[in-house]
């Protein structure tokens, strides 16, 4: 704002006497005159400066001056985005409200810079994190250090070279190519190129300033949401681990469960991939359907019995045993549920009396163990495997009632005084037409079950760890899902902050 053209002006040596603790205000206005003014207001609290300048009075800008001290910022990111915007973008002003007391004031602000002394200061600039660096400029002022010379994640510059050269060439015109030098050498001109860089706008958009405040806001406020849930899913963690009474298993328990559900992902996918490779499945080609068609179940059967997770399962029961051990006590593990379990209460007896209908759940045979693998196992062997078969019977006899077919029509073809070459055309064409098509629907079935079978394998695995976890109480608090009102609330607010995040793209 400083005219180089003019003596010094009364508002630069009001700033120059003005203690840095008190915060200023400086509202830089168009005047009539056209040199610039000062007017210091009385209606306020604060001092407040009216500064006009021919350079700046078509921004509209007004600064605030203030002394801040940093905190120490958190490590997680959106801890860190809100404390960056509450100590630097929202900054408090103490007001005087009565005697010997003052009242802190939140004064939002566009952009903010920075502005540290010394390496002390360039020590505290550098603890603010990158997330602000859009709207936030770090500068500090390291006299005798060529700005160009250092490399850091701030601006360098040099206030007292850069006052020197401005006297210099108050002092005298003739001075002029020693003020260029020392302007420039002090890297002021780079702080208001970068103020000015986001107040201007042009075709009447908006401007840079205000879309990024806008934008900080939003994101600051989604950090906010993620920051409370958080929270609250840890204080529900807290709560349920003292209301329970669940025993505390060693590290080396909980690893163990760790490297058994490592392992069985493994085993499922590599005895998967054996299996639908392997001798048993290349019989089941749909060139052989016709002669193994009835050994569909027994292959299929074979299969699953030898390698659907015959280790993992074995080895969860080892598992289980340790868990029982380590809790002195035997443990009640969530078992899987039949959806075709029959709903009745009462069973009818041969004598026609009626019985009470035990459920599979609380009948003594269960295992003390989850029994989700031989559940799945037994689901694919008494409810996909003899869809399967049947699928393969009925496409065996639609393929040779199809051929039968159209090779009878090409008899009466022959017999209706054609050639033997044309009623072969058409018997063929049958044939090759039901081959086709028992071919294509073969090969679809068998990808499918195949696909069933690892999808099975995968969510009785999956139904293993959550029974488990259940017991050894190793569920992690960010997989709990909130469903009190205050969750309600914040995914309220999320659609909302999309919305707005939405509107703010398609502005100009």
């Amino acid at each position: 704002m400083t005219d180089p053209l003019q003596d010094e002006q009364e508002w630069e040596r009001q700033l120059k006497d003005h203690d840095p603790k008190n915060p200023l205000i400086v509202r830089i206005r168009s005047t009539e005159e056209q040199q610039s003014t000062l007017t210091v207001a009385k209606s306020s609290f604060l001092s407040e400066v009216n500064v006009s300048s021919a350079e700046w009075n078509n921004l509209n800008l007004e600064l605030l001056f203030m002394e801040t001290h940093l905190p120490e910022f958190a490590r997680d990111e959106q801890t860190r985005a809100i404390e960056v915007e509450e100590s630097v973008l929202v900054p408090k002003v103490a007001i005087p409200s009565a005697e010997h007391r003052v009242t802190p004031v939140t004064t939002p602000v566009h952009r903010a810079i920075l502005v540290g002394d010394g390496f002390n200061g360039a020590v505290s600039v550098t603890s603010v994190p990158a997330e602000g660096e859009e709207s936030v400029l770090k500068v500090v002022d390291l006299k005798g250090v060529d700005p160009k010379q250092v490399d850091a994640p701030f601006e360098t510059v040099n206030v007292s070279a850069a006052d020197k050269g401005l006297s210099l060439f108050r002092k005298s015109s003739s001075n002029a190519i020693q003020y260029e030098r020392l302007w420039f050498d002090s890297n002021v001109p780079a702080l208001t190129t970068w103020l000015k860089s986001g107040v201007s706008s042009s075709d009447e958009t908006t401007k840079p300033a205000v879309r990024g405040l806008v934008s900080s806001l939003l994101n600051n406020v989604l950090a906010r949401c993620e920051l409370e849930n958080r929270r609250e899913i840890k204080h529900i963690y807290q709560e349920e681990s003292t209301v329970g009474q669940e025993p505390a298993f060693s590290p080396s328990l909980n690893r163990a469960v760790g490297e058994w559900s490592q392992n069985a992902h493994a085993e499922l996918q590599d005895e998967l991939d054996l299996a639908f490779t392997g001798r048993r499945w290349r019989k089941l080609g749909w060139w052989q359907l016709f002669l193994r068609v009835d050994d569909v179940a027994m292959l299929t059967n074979e299969m699953l019995n030898q390698r659907f997770l015959p280790t993992a399962e074995r080895e969860l029961v080892y598992l289980t045993g340790q868990i029982a051990q380590a809790a002195k006590a035997d443990q009640k593990y969530p078992q899987p549920y039949s959806a075709s379990r029959p709903n009745h209460d009462l069973k009818q007896l041969t004598s026609g009396e009626m019985e009470p209908f035990v459920s599979a759940d609380t009948r003594p045979g269960l295992p003390k163990w989850p029994g989700h693998i031989a559940f799945t196992r037994r689901y694919l062997q008494n409810e996909t495997v003899p869809a399967l078969q049947a699928l393969a019977q009925r496409l065996v006899v639609q393929s040779l009632g199809t051929s039968g077919l159209t090779t009878s029509l090409g008899v009466l073809v022959y017999l209706s005084d054609f050639s033997i070459f044309e009623a072969g055309a058409v018997a063929a064409l049958g044939v090759a037409w039901s081959a086709s098509r028992l071919q294509k629907k073969w090969d679809a079935a068998r990808s499918f079950w195949e696909g069933e079978v690892r999808e099975e394998g995968r969510k009785a695995l999956r139904g293993v760890e959550e029974s488990v976890a259940v017991v050894t109480n190793s569920e992690k608090p960010q997989e709990r899902v909130v469903v009190e009102q205050k969750g309600d609330e914040l995914n309220e607010i999320r659609e909302l902050v999309a919305k707005a995040q939405e509107a703010l793209g398609r502005m100009k």
